[in-house]
């Protein structure tokens, strides 16, 4: 279904024909929350890129990631050297400003840190790079809005389209004042199994299903990693 067909469908389970205005930004409304909330390989984008080699008075060698970025998942930035992937360790701006950085010091970079609170978001990596090398960044995007949804042919991107005309319906009778907004927005499956929560819960358990592989434990890679820097030196002589 197009968008301007979720609308009309919506609005007419919600006998509320007039609402298309409402059900429009509401669409998007959804859209933009689940992108936000959760990790759909739907949403996700990949960006190639070079390492950056300048650094700024602090030493710190950083550069802009796409206005659209969220989020990266674990082990979803690297870079190559020689065909060889390192991957990059992301770890919170607290924990990479305790970092030591030297002027005119590069290395094969460990870890990278983005500021949110920058638009676009920016990324800073540890040590700066000694070489601009090939590099992939993975990440959730923030997916752009529906432009006039009410009479768009744009199919909406999230695949589950039972959830999305379930919740819209509900938030239409919500803005209505229409108590079915309870069954049809009900994540209590005993109660409302068609509820537009529980149609989620159901989809989330199979996103990604693993039932073909196993599964690895992964322990943090900033304590647990192959460089002796992370061990504790217990020895009086060292290592």
């Amino acid at each position: 279904m197009t968008s301007a067909q979720l609308i009309a469908q919506a609005c007419q389970d919600a006998q509320q024909p007039g609402f298309t205005a409402q059900a429009a930004l509401k669409l998007n409304m959804i859209l933009s929350e689940l992108c936000q909330d959760y990790d759909f390989d739907a949403a996700r984008k990949t960006l190639n890129f070079t390492l950056p080699t300048a650094t700024d008075a602090f030493n710190r060698a950083s550069m802009n990631f796409p206005a659209d970025y969220l989020r990266a998942c674990v082990n979803d930035c690297f870079y190559y050297i020689s065909g060889v992937p390192y991957k990059l360790i992301s770890v919170d701006l607290e924990q990479f400003d305790g970092l030591v950085s030297q002027a005119g010091v590069a290395n094969f970079p460990i870890y990278f840190a983005t500021d949110m609170s920058q638009s676009p978001p920016l990324a800073y990596f540890w040590m700066a790079p000694s070489g601009a090398y090939n590099s992939v960044l993975r990440y959730q995007a923030q997916m752009a809005d529906i432009v006039t949804p009410a009479t768009s042919a744009v199919v909406p991107w999230f695949p589950n389209q039972n959830y999305l005309l379930t919740r819209l319906t509900g938030e239409l009778c919500k803005t209505a004042d229409d108590e079915r907004q309870e069954s049809l927005l009900s994540s209590d499956e005993d109660r409302y199994p068609g509820g537009a929560g529980v149609i989620l819960r159901k989809y989330l358990l199979m996103k990604g299903d693993p039932e073909n592989r196993t599964k690895n434990v992964k322990l943090d890679r900033r304590v647990f990693g192959s460089s002796f820097n992370n061990l504790r030196n217990t020895k009086q002589v060292g290592w």
